[in-house]
């Protein structure tokens, strides 16, 4: 890199207009592209920050809450919890930036893309949060969340519709206990 750097700018000194207006535009590229780059990603970041700040603390409080459950029911192994918190981070990181190039891709073809985009964060949401609220249960003997909360992640999970997550009781949910037909 010095060596490239050291024989661009001899070159703008010493050589002819045509090898200096070369040499310049090879050494303005390369900053060029690394600002690109860095615009690029600090617009998505500030786009992106808030949900990035909660689905971070969504991977810490199943972590915590991973390693609370393990430890009350003596199966705790630290391999297994760097192990599987590396691949739970993973995980995320790649479906979160897969899913923002599909984003991009339908948003450029003037496609609904409001949908997607939110059913795809609560799903990217989910999987940590979930993960640790199911952990808590466990923690609490079932006492806390509710199991019909967690339900509506289940059933999220299995429909991506985001009205699964209603929390007033959907028409399908009502059962009539006792056993008269409707009128």
């Amino acid at each position: 890199m010095k060596e490239f750097i050291s024989n661009n700018l001899i070159t703008i000194h010493s050589g002819g207009i045509g090898g200096k207006v070369w040499a310049s535009f090879q050494l303005a590229a390369v900053p060029a592209v690394g600002f690109s780059i860095s615009e690029r990603l600090t617009g998505w970041y500030i786009e992106s920050y808030v949900f990035i700040f909660v689905l971070g603390f969504a991977l810490i409080a199943d972590l915590v809450a991973g390693i609370w459950k393990h430890m009350k029911l003596e199966t705790f192994s630290p391999k297994k919890m760097i192990t599987g918190f590396c691949q739970k981070i993973g995980l995320v990181i790649l479906v979160y930036f897969l899913t923002e190039a599909f984003i991009q891709i339908i948003s450029d073809a003037d496609l609904d893309s409001v949908y997607f985009k939110v059913a795809s964060k609560i799903m990217i949401f989910i999987y940590p949060a979930g993960n640790a609220l199911v952990n808590i249960g466990i923690i609490t003997d079932g006492k806390f969340p509710p199991l019909a909360f967690l339900k509506k992640f289940e059933k999220f999970n299995k429909t991506l519709d985001i009205r699964d997550l209603n929390l007033k009781n959907n028409s399908d949910e009502i059962k009539n206990t006792d056993n008269n037909p409707a009128e």
